[in-house]
Parts: C-alpha cells; structure tokens; sequence
C-alpha cells in the first residue's frame, strides 16, 4: 500500500512539473502555477529550514511543489498559514490574482485605466507575462551584495564600490573599529537610504525597533489608548487616541510627539517597544507625557490615567428610534465582518432612517479591508477604490453583497484630523457615489499613499509607500489636503469631560 502510494505520488510530481511547461499563451491559469509563479520569484532566497512549516491548508499533496510553494511564501511571511482549502486545477482570476501579486511582489496587472475589472474575469498564462516584465525591470536596477559585500551591478557599479570601500575603511582605519558593530552599519546604511526617499511614511525599522506597537489592536490592553508609531527612531508619534480612552478625555491629539514620559527623555537610543513599556501600567495608574505639538512653542504636560482598553473595530448603537450610530475605530483583521453583522441589524430595522458613520481618530489599516466593507454599501461592479502603483494600476470593485442602499437613509459621516487613509477612502467613497453624504467636523489627515510591510530574516522590516489611491467614483485624490467637511463643528472637550456630552454627536443627530 506504501509503496503504491508512494507511486502515484511521484507520478503527480512529474506530472506538476510538466504542467507549467506546457502552458502557452492561451492557457488558462489554474492556482496550482499561479503560486509556482510566485515561489519562482524565492526560492533562492530562504534557508533549507522552511520546509518543517507545517502547512494549515487543506487539500496540498505532502511533498509536492505546491507545498513547497506556500512553506516559502509563509517562511518569508507574504501569506498567512491559513486553514482553507486549495484546489489547485480551478482557474484563477484577474482580480485574485491582482490580490496576491500586489500583497506579495507589490506588482499588479497593466491594464487600461478606463477599465475595470471583475471577480469573474478568468486569467491567461500570457498574462503573467505584464508581471514578468516588471520584474525584470527591477532585477536591472538592483545592486547584489555578495559575501565580502563585493558588488555586481548593471548601473551602480561606482556607487556601489564607494559604499564597499567606506565600509571596509571604517572597520580597517577607525580608531575603535574592532568594536562596530557589522550589523549597525549595515542597518544605518539602509535606514538612509530609506531616508533619501523624501517620504515619511517609507523607513527602515532594525529587528529591536521593528516591531512597531498598535499596528493592529485586538484584545485588553491595560495603558492609556493610543495608536501610536515610531516614523524615526528618535520620533514616537500619537497617530490619534481611541474613542474615549484615557488619552483621548486628557485631550492627546493626532500628530502629538512624545518626549518624554515620567521624566525619561525619547531618545535615538530607545526603541519602540521600551518607551511603550514605559506608558503601559496598571490600570488606575498615572503616567506623566511631554508633549510637543504642533504650533506650540513649548512642550505640554500631560497626565494620563492607565484603564483596561478593550478593543472592538466597530461599535453599534441606536441613540433614538430612528438612528443607527456605527463607529468604525479601524480597518485590521476584523473590522469587515463586525461591520456586516451591524449593518444587517439596520437593513433588518425598518424604523432607522438616519445613519453616522464615525470614523473621527480611525488612523486606517489595510485597503482590502475598506473595499470589503464598501462592498456592502455600493452597487455590484462599482469602483470602491482606484490604486496606482509605479507602472500598474489596480480597481477594487464591489460585489454582490450589497446589504444597504445608502440612498433609503440620511446619511452623516463624523471625522477629524486624526481620520486617516483607509478612513478617507471610505468617507471619499460614499460620498463620490452619494452626494447628499453630511461630512461634519475638520479636514481629515491627508494620506493618500498605500504602504507595504516587507519583513527580512533577521527580524527587520522594510516600510515602503508602493502605491497612491483614489476615491472609486470621481478618481479624486486627497494629497496633502484631506476631505473638507460640509459642516465644521470643533469638539467640546470641556463638555465632554464634564456632561459625557458628545457635542458633534449630538449636532448630526440635530440635522
């Protein structure tokens, strides 16, 4: 029986390394070669080690290319070991395929920007070809570092040894060279260049700084509630506070940068996850935050009581009989299916006539979680988003899971200076295809660029803005400026601290 097991297994192997051999241009796409494909594009790059992954998905024959595929893909973490079925004769199409190349060799299809393009588009084995052609483009502007960093390279060649010679001259000729660190000039060498970018959201985070607090919360924290991150080492940015948290209600904003906490300067020296430690605490406890914000001359004083943060993305409420209140406080993991069972709630309530939408100090998340939960409140085919990448451009389209019809409903959207990204996409969205949308309060943040997260070996990360989006209607963009809101109303913090009183709450109940 082993033995004849053992057979047909072999059998399936040459039988799949055939496969993609044979395909020609008019050759459907199975997800069998879309993934050889992208395991093509690494498999030089990983230790022997990733093949004790064991894999959570179903349906993958042991010890065949697939497998090893996906071990890769996961080891250098562009796709999550997940518990879902693969099978893979089934055709992929356009739209899948655009989902995975974009997530892992930040490449999408070139297609024509006044088209869209659909779920059920099928792919063609000459379409990889737009890929490949891109790919090959990058392989000739970069620079191989080999053992030694001796230096091969089409069109750096000098540059490329200058950097070689300094390193090698600082570690020969500095008078405490034997004490460098290899990895720290390495490390500083990359971290400039992502600095010679001229773009704030693109950095390079070494392995004790890359792990950046808050990029996705979920659970009990027990601190002072506040998405924060560290663009620079030497920066640690309030990006905005959590509805009603601590940090919100002692009147923290977005784009606070934290100097010191309980007398301990922020320094160069400290990564993220230590200066975190330091305003983590039990809850009833005070914390004591230098502040400098903008347009202020000197620094503000804070002290912030520690509370039990408990996370949801998305909170529903009716404040009177006929309004529905969904607080969207991101866009991670969760945010789309806790955003469908609300908003089924109000289909289901024939007495709601009014709907806000809160998205004030949402910082964003992840694009794809915003065009899903678009995708229950637009027509099926409609653009949710338009995504621009360098060559490439990219729709998300909605659908068929329409669950509201905005235009059955008055609809208002709150936000503020800390709505960013993701948060602008949604409310720029909504109101490209419903006009009669109430925005109240300031301008939103302003972030119109799409970053992409790529994690190294050793534990670093590479940050990188790969992509400009716009909203899904009218293409508009936001650089810079922000959304306008129609209706400017400043929040009552007073009011707030003393009543509970939401005073632009209450203004968008009022209209």
């Amino acid at each position: 029986m082993k033995l004849k097991t053992q057979l047909l297994l072999s059998v399936f192997l040459l039988f799949s390394v055939f496969q993609t051999a044979w395909a020609d241009n008019e050759t459907k796409l199975n997800v069998y070669q879309s993934f050889i494909f992208f395991w093509n594009q690494f498999k030089d790059e990983v230790p022997d080690s990733y093949q004790y992954i064991s894999l959570d998905y179903k349906w993958v024959v042991k010890w065949g290319r697939l497998e090893d595929a996906l071990q890769i893909l996961i080891y250098k973490d562009l796709i999550k070991n997940a518990p879902v079925s693969i099978n893979p004769e089934s055709i992929m199409t356009v739209s899948w395929f655009n989902k995975l190349s974009t997530q892992i060799l930040w490449i999408g299809l070139t297609g024509d920007e006044n088209q869209s393009v659909t779920d059920t588009q099928e792919m063609y084995y000459r379409d990889l070809s737009a890929v490949q052609e891109i790919l090959d483009q990058r392989k000739n502007k970069t620079i191989t570092i080999t053992s030694g960093l001796g230096w091969s390279t089409n069109t750096l060649w000098k540059q490329g040894k200058i950097l070689e010679d300094v390193y090698n001259t600082i570690k020969k000729d500095y008078y405490n060279g034997n004490s460098l660190s290899d990895e720290e000039l390495i490390s500083w060498a990359i971290k400039w260049m992502t600095d010679a970018v001229w773009d704030k959201y693109t950095s390079y985070f070494p392995p004790v700084e890359s792990s950046e607090f808050i990029s996705a919360l979920e659970g009990e924290f027990e601190w002072i509630g506040a998405y924060i991150e560290m663009p620079t080492p030497w920066e640690l940015i309030i990006v905005s506070p959590i509805s009603w948290s601590p940090a919100e209600n002692a009147g923290l904003k977005w784009g606070d940068r934290v100097l010191s906490v309980d007398g301990k300067e922020v320094t160069a020296e400290n990564p993220v996850n230590e200066v975190v430690s330091w305003i983590k605490g039990p809850a009833g406890t005070t914390v004591k935050l230098s502040i400098q914000r903008e347009w202020e001359k000197e620094p503000l004083e804070f002290i912030v009581t520690r509370d039990k943060i408990v996370i949801k993305d998305v909170e529903f409420s009716k404040p009177d009989r006929n309004t529905a209140y969904v607080e969207i406080k991101s866009f991670w993991d969760k945010v789309d299916s806790q955003f469908k069972n609300e908003i089924k709630k109000i289909a289901e309530d024939l007495s709601v006539r009014k709907i806000i939408f809160d998205v004030r100090n949402n910082p964003g998340g992840y694009l794809w979680k915003v065009s899903n939960i678009l995708d229950y409140l637009l027509p099926v085919w409609e653009i949710t988003t338009h995504v621009k990448y360098s060559g490439t451009q990219l729709d998300y389209t909605s659908k068929m899971d329409e669950i509201l019809d905005l235009n059955k409903y008055e609809v208002v959207i709150l936000q503020n200076g800390g709505s960013a990204s993701a948060s602008e996409i949604f409310t720029g969205t909504i109101k490209d295809y419903f006009p009669n949308t109430t925005i109240i309060w300031e301008q939103s943040f302003g972030k119109w660029s799409v970053q992409t997260l790529k994690n190294y070996y050793d534990g670093s990360t590479l940050k990188l803005t790969t992509a400009k989006w716009f909203t899904g209607k009218t293409r508009t963009t936001i650089e810079w400026v922000g959304i306008t809101p129609d209706i400017v109303v400043p929040y009552d913090l007073e009011k707030w601290t003393k009543l509970k009183i939401d005073n632009q709450l209450k203004q968008a109940l009022d209209l």
